[in-house]
């Protein structure tokens, strides 16, 4: 009886510690998932604003990537990078990016922006489109 129950409680252990390890290895990869779509997502977003307004945006977005010259690389960047998100963005970023490669506007930024947030922060986000626009129209000096 007393081995029955040390075997059992051994194997408990073994069986605890091992889904533990597991349970910590995926909460470290989610982290790390989280982490670079919030990167790459912010890169995203800094390059279309760029494009949108390239008088403002070129010079301050040649401070992180000074291999982009001009609005047209900017552009192929965004591309690339839509590309490239199809490896971690959810489909309704995706979709988003596409339609602003085609349209290249503030309406489809802020399709854009919204998706984003969803992916990274819940599908409770009460921020949308609506709200985001404030953020991108321009003043007009009095």
């Amino acid at each position: 009886m007393i081995i029955a129950l040390l075997t059992a409680i051994g194997l408990g252990g073994i069986f605890g510690a091992y889904f533990q390890s597991r349970f910590q290895h995926q909460k470290e990869v989610e982290e790390d998932i989280h982490q670079l779509k919030r990167k790459r997502y912010g890169s995203i977003l800094i390059q279309m604003l760029t494009i949108l307004d390239p008088e403002r945006g070129i010079a301050k977005a040649q401070q992180f990537r000074d291999d982009l010259k001009n609005v047209e690389d900017f552009k192929e960047e965004v591309k690339t990078e839509m590309l490239h998100s199809i490896l971690f963005a959810n489909d309704e970023v995706i979709r988003a990016m596409a339609e602003f490669v085609k349209n290249l506007d503030y309406a489809s930024y802020l399709k854009t922006v919204s998706a984003m947030r969803k992916d990274l922060w819940g599908k409770n986000t009460v921020i949308g489109e609506d709200i985001l626009k404030e953020f991108t129209t321009k003043s007009t000096p009095k």
